[in-house]
């Protein structure tokens, strides 16, 4: 009599076969199981770029039927499972997947169980419910099940290698005038100062003094300016050195130094004192405007942002910058952080603020991040048209550091998505404020 199969158990080769195939299109590795006590098999993590394996497994469970699954329509459909197999799979350290397919149409779909089965009501039925939407077994799975056999990433750390690389840091070196006007006053108060100064229309308004303990502090002597009239007696001078060695004389300095930043480019940028920062000022038509960035090429730093719907103007942004002096190694440096601010008509802060600046960080990456340190670096050195240009500057500011490493990450590779041919997405719009590139990790991103 000849040897024969039987249709049930030809069926589950069937069933496995097409959880092989599902496995291979994902790129990872599926390892048969030569005794079956609950397991058919596992799925191994792999990396389809480079073909390392990562020794992360998922084990798998498979249940194949010619005949539609309990309860099962075009939605959704459940599966009963037997308590000693629910008491196998609860005991394993690695994740288990029960996969219900129909091979005969190639459809499948898995859950996990031992997340499923941690609710006792659930666990006590047996009963696993599957909805056709979201559990399909195919390449859409891929991320969901690195994610659950690699949940710490530990298989997906960038690995240097050894090259030189080029850092750029967002510090810029400080160089202020060495030295620093104390003068006394009567003024208790910032709002006293700028009372005085209002008093004196002929000078112009001051930003760069600080007050503590009954004396104003200056870069400039007060003397023939607005600040005139806000000190009672000569001045005296300090040397920068004398505050850097104490830690309230280098607050004070600190202090200074913001408020010798904001003096410097306040004809062409406004202080936000509710958000701490400086952003560029409205034209005075309201028209867009451009300076030089990093590149060489113009940068939108203001313009009005446009409802797709209505052509009416939503917004205006404006490119805005926080900023923080460091006293690192006897030296000064300024770190910058690039920022944004919208306003409803140039000058008024918009209602939407949050919302706006949310859905920016969300498309801001590395790149952009980049390129705006680049153009307020290249601003602040006065590598452009100032509206005051004759001005005087307190401080200036030198290139950013750079920073040689010895190690070094292929960008170009841990940018792609090795689960698939197609190039990281990219984008084009206005300069300075389109998103970049996305910054997506690929399974491995080892070079």
């Amino acid at each position: 009599m000849a040897k024969r199969i039987d249709v049930s158990t030809h069926r589950g080769d069937a069933g496995v076969a097409l959880i092989h195939l599902r496995t291979n299109q994902m790129g990872f590795v599926w390892h048969d199981r030569a005794v079956d006590a609950g397991i058919d098999g596992t799925i191994e993590i792999r990396d389809p770029g480079t073909g390392a394996m990562s020794n992360r497994h998922l084990l798998v469970q498979s249940k194949a039927s010619a005949r539609p699954f309990a309860g099962e329509n075009d939605r959704s459909f459940h599966y009963t499972c037997e308590q000693r197999d629910i008491d196998y799979w609860m005991q394993a350290e690695a994740p288990v997947l029960l996969i219900c397919s129909h091979p005969e149409s190639e459809q499948a779909w898995w859950m996990h169980v031992q997340a499923w089965f941690t609710d006792p009501v659930r666990r006590a039925s047996g009963r696993i419910d599957f909805d056709k939407a979201t559990q399909r077994f195919d390449a859409t799975a891929a991320p969901r099940l690195l994610s659950l056999a690699d949940p710490h990433a530990q298989a997906r750390l960038v690995t240097a290698e050894q090259r030189p690389e080029v850092l750029l840091s967002n510090l810029l070196p400080v160089t202020m005038p060495p030295t620093i006007y104390s003068s006394p006053t009567a003024a208790a108060s910032a709002g006293e100062v700028y009372q005085v100064m209002r008093a004196e229309p002929a000078a112009a308004t001051r930003l760069d003094w600080t007050l503590h303990g009954g004396r104003l502090f200056t870069f400039a002597d007060p003397t023939g300016t607005a600040l005139s009239r806000a000190v009672t007696g000569a001045p005296e001078t300090v040397g920068v050195g004398e505050w850097e060695t104490d830690p309230v004389g280098e607050r004070n300095l600190v202090r200074l130094l913001n408020r010798a930043l904001i003096h410097d480019v306040a004809g062409d940028c406004t202080y936000h004192a509710g958000r701490d920062l400086i952003f560029f000022s409205a034209t005075p038509d309201l028209t867009h405007r451009k300076i030089v960035g990093g590149t060489g090429q113009p940068r939108l730093v203001f313009h009005a942002k446009h409802n797709k719907r209505t052509g009416k103007i939503s917004y205006y942004k404006h490119a805005a910058l926080r900023w923080q002096f460091l006293h690192l190694d006897d030296a000064w440096l300024c770190a910058l952080t690039p920022e944004a601010h919208y306003t409803r008509d140039g000058y008024r802060d918009s209602r939407f603020i949050a919302d706006l600046l949310a859905g920016l960080k969300r498309l801001d990456r590395n790149p952009a991040v980049r390129g705006h340190v680049r153009m307020w670096a290249t601003y602040l050195r006065g590598e452009r048209p100032l509206l005051d240009q004759d001005a005087t500057r307190l401080l200036d500011f030198g290139p950013p550091l750079t920073f040689t490493s010895q190690v070094g990450i292929d960008d170009a590779d841990w940018l792609t998505d090795h689960r698939t041919t197609a190039s990281p997405p990219t984008t084009a719009g206005i300069p300075g404020d389109a998103p970049a590139t996305e910054d997506a990790l690929s399974l491995f991103d080892e070079v």
